[in-house]
């Protein structure tokens, strides 16, 4: 297994650096057996550079691969993850949540290769999560608010296996949480996930996100795929940080 990994353009999510869910996810391929992975962000993610794994004595650290001029750029560990008890409101209310997402101007980072709109189908994964809405039998099953959105993985997010690749996945994951805090500008800085299952791309996905309260800059939230028929296929847990859209934010 190659101890290198590169984000390529198209998966960014500031327009100038990786979508850190996407990126996570990517590396965590580096830890194969472990059963979760909590990935912690220290820099913004370079695109189209080579990055290498170096190994730590509780798991990865990712770092640019010129020596004289080395950035840490994320460092991985194994680690364990509770099952959140969340379940999915189903694709009828994911699509109605959706219906109100941020269109392109309204939009902070409408490239994102995740959550912007002005990526097309096939190119971005359009996943528009929104707060959930409550007609007539769409309640939301859960007893704290969520946003939702339906997703339709494409074809070219198989690995040879036939399935959604872990870190198409990942990047689902992330997004979600950010709209779930609704809070402007904010960042990912950790992400612990977990899969439990991986489908093909034939039928749409249900992600969901919800908030799990802050600490002063710091922003928590949790982030949940279901199948259409209410299967818990992956979920994660995370820290965002607001910043001040004029300053880098501090390392976690």
């Amino acid at each position: 297994m190659t101890d290198t990994i590169r984000i390529q353009k198209r998966f960014n999510g500031p327009h100038d650096s990786g979508n850190g869910g996407y990126s996570a996810g990517l590396a965590a391929h580096l830890l194969p057996h472990a059963d979760a992975i909590e990935a912690t962000l220290r820099a913004p993610i370079p695109l189209d550079v080579t990055l290498r794994a170096h190994a730590t004595a509780t798991g990865l650290d990712i770092m640019t691969d010129d020596a004289a001029t080395r950035i840490l750029i994320m460092s991985l560990r194994p680690t364990w993850l509770e099952t959140p008890n969340v379940k999915s409101p189903g694709l009828e209310a994911a699509i109605v949540a959706a219906a109100t997402f941020p269109n392109f101007e309204d939009h902070v980072l409408p490239h994102c290769f995740v959550c912007g709109p002005a990526r097309a189908e096939g190119d971005g994964l359009r996943i528009f999560a929104d707060w959930l809405k409550e007609p007539s039998g769409l309640d939301n099953p859960n007893a704290f608010p969520i946003v939702a959105a339906p997703w339709q993985p494409t074809p070219d997010l198989a690995d040879d296996s036939g399935r959604i690749a872990p870190e198409f996945l990942w990047a689902a994951l992330d997004c979600p949480g950010a709209f779930a805090i609704d809070k402007e500008p904010i960042l990912l800085g950790r992400m612990t996930a977990k899969i439990i299952d991986r489908p093909t791309t034939d039928a749409a996905i249900i992600a969901v996100a919800w908030s799990k309260g802050q600490d002063r800059r710091k922003h928590f939230a949790g982030s949940a795929l279901f199948t259409e028929s209410g299967a818990l296929l992956a979920f994660s847990e995370q820290t965002w940080i607001q910043i001040d859209a004029h300053a880098p934010p501090k390392e976690l």
